[in-house]
């Protein structure tokens, strides 16, 4: 935190050209908050430069999902030649992918605390000022609740740095920070625009403010914090982003990574994406890794057919298994077939299950040319209506039974099954089972729907399940890998209680005097 304190006050603000497409901006270099500020334009350009975390390769454009949350009980990080990281739990807290992390978060956090502390002095509209400081709010928040989901206790500041002899900050206990979080979004929920007022997947709005608060509950109500009477909260805030009547599940699984693959916004279905754009050849340089460390293994050299792709994350037997017959996400969402260096599809044999990587987001789909080997204009979704009629299902069920959370879970699966989201299927749908029977069926449509979405670690931690739930992939590794994936068990017997958290990162142990380690680091 320390290097991001001194750039704060000595570089000031570094904001990227286009953070996100929405703005568009010209890079803007070295600027001082006692020279900046001044006028809408440079307000806005300041805004980009807090969004512009989310879409990073080291963030949700990349790492977050691919890496952070690779080695699950839905998908294990199937390659060999990277043989100390987070995906093998082998790490310390030097791990360059845990500091960057948390570094970036931080950035963010910091920028937010820059333009909020600035924004008054800008000559501008008082709506427009309103929307911006409501969406810096939000994503000030958001970057405090990955901090407090992967690191627990963590140092709260929301005034910008003054100095650089400044920076020992002692950590904030969590149920501060998700009072924190909740009391911000609660307020930029009041601010931003609605999303029919958008039009687009890359700036927040309410649904998305809404839905996210959905998830800050789920987590705040499950482990470690337990604080259940948050569950009735998650379900007032799910239920504001259906009673809204502005979202839909898109009819087809397959379109909505097709589409962010392409760049076509379809904020009824993605509620919030990842504003990368381009071939990473550009000035402005926002492609990112989705597709490409993700995607179907691909071994293209043509930059005018398909893209290079690397395959790291692949799907367990249980999830593939997960899957009931006439589910058609299966094949979308797990890769039935590998592309040669021409293009050419060459299928996965049936019993080949460790062999299949994800596959929600395919190369071969993108329309931009020339395609680079390593980066991808393909859009992430941070969080998708099907998201939100889960979570409204499982926090509906833990607040009131099973009987109306039905409608919601089952919206989601008939989409699965190819069926009208809204019209009873006798295939598709759920019925008869307790609350404790609901609860392991939204735990399961979870992993159909979301898999390879950088959610399912956070859910099985506040679920109280992860330990468990990586020690019986470990066996099933055992059970059904063939010899050459048997790599992927001795990843997962690794996994300990020191593993729910990560590790302050060195550099920051370092530097902060008041900051104390994790246990077991």
């Amino acid at each position: 935190m320390k290097k991001i304190l001194f750039f704060s006050c000595f570089l000031l603000m570094i904001i990227a050209s286009g953070c996100s497409k929405f703005l568009d901006k010209q890079p803007i270099s070295t600027v001082s908050p006692s020279n900046y500020y001044n006028n809408e334009a440079e307000v806005n350009a300041a805004l980009a430069g807090v969004y512009s975390p989310a879409a990073m390769e080291f963030m949700w454009g990349g790492r977050i999902p691919i890496r952070h949350n690779a080695s699950t009980d839905e998908s294990f990080y199937s390659v060999t030649n990277q043989p100390v990281g987070v995906w093998w739990f082998n790490y310390d807290a030097s791990d360059p992918v845990v500091t960057e992390m948390w570094t970036y978060l931080y950035t963010g956090i910091e920028r937010a605390n820059m333009l909020l502390a600035n924004i008054d002095k800008a000559a501008m509209d008082e709506a427009k000022r309103s929307v911006v400081k409501g969406e810096a709010r939000f994503l000030r928040a958001f970057y405090y609740f990955t901090l407090v989901q992967y690191w627990g206790d963590v140092p709260l500041k929301t005034m910008p740095s003054a100095s650089v002899n400044n920076v020992d900050l002692a950590r904030t206990p969590a149920k501060d920070i998700y009072a924190f979080i909740e009391g911000e979004m609660i307020a930029a929920e009041g601010l931003v625009n609605a999303v029919t007022d958008i039009n687009n997947t890359e700036r927040i709005s309410k649904s998305t403010v809404q839905g996210i608060l959905a998830r800050v509950y789920l987590q705040w109500a499950g482990q470690p914090l337990k604080q259940e009477s948050k569950y009735a909260e998650a379900r007032k805030w799910a239920l504001k982003v259906v009673e809204s009547g502005v979202h839909t599940l898109n009819p087809d699984y397959k379109q909505i990574y097709i589409n962010e693959c392409q760049d076509i916004d379809d904020w009824k279905e993605c509620i919030w994406e990842t504003g990368n754009w381009g071939n990473n050849s550009d000035a402005n340089r926002i492609g990112g890794r989705i597709g490409n460390e993700n995607g179907v293994k691909c071994s293209s050299s043509n930059d005018q057919v398909v893209g290079y792709a690397y395959g790291f994350n692949s799907s367990t037997y249980k999830l593939y298994h997960l899957y009931e017959t006439g589910d058609e996400r299966r094949d979308w969402a797990i890769s039935t077939y590998t592309l040669n260096a021409s293009g050419v599809k060459a299928n996965i044999a049936a019993n080949n299950i460790y062999a299949r990587n994800c596959a929600k987001w395919r190369r071969e789909y993108e329309l931009l040319r020339p395609l680079n080997k390593n980066y991808t204009p393909t859009n992430f979704p941070i969080l998708r209506y099907a998201d939100v009629l889960l979570m409204l299902a499982e926090a509906e069920n833990a607040v009131n039974g099973p009987a109306n959370a039905y409608q919601y879970i089952n919206m989601v699966r008939r989409r699965g099954y190819g069926k009208p989201a809204n019209t009873p299927d006798p295939v598709a749908d759920l019925s008869g089972l307790d609350k404790n029977s609901f609860l392991q069926a939204v735990q399961d449509e979870r992993a159909r729907e979301l898999c390879f979405e950088g959610l399912r670690k956070q859910d099985l931690i506040r679920w109280g399940l992860y330990l468990t739930a990586m020690r019986d992939q470990a066996i099933e590794i055992k059970t059904y890998a063939t010899a050459t994936y048997q790599y992927a068990a001795v990843a997962a017997e690794r996994v300990s209680e020191r593993h729910l958290l990560y590790p302050i990162p060195s550099n920051e142990m370092t530097l902060n005097k008041a900051m104390v380690q994790n246990p077991g680091w």
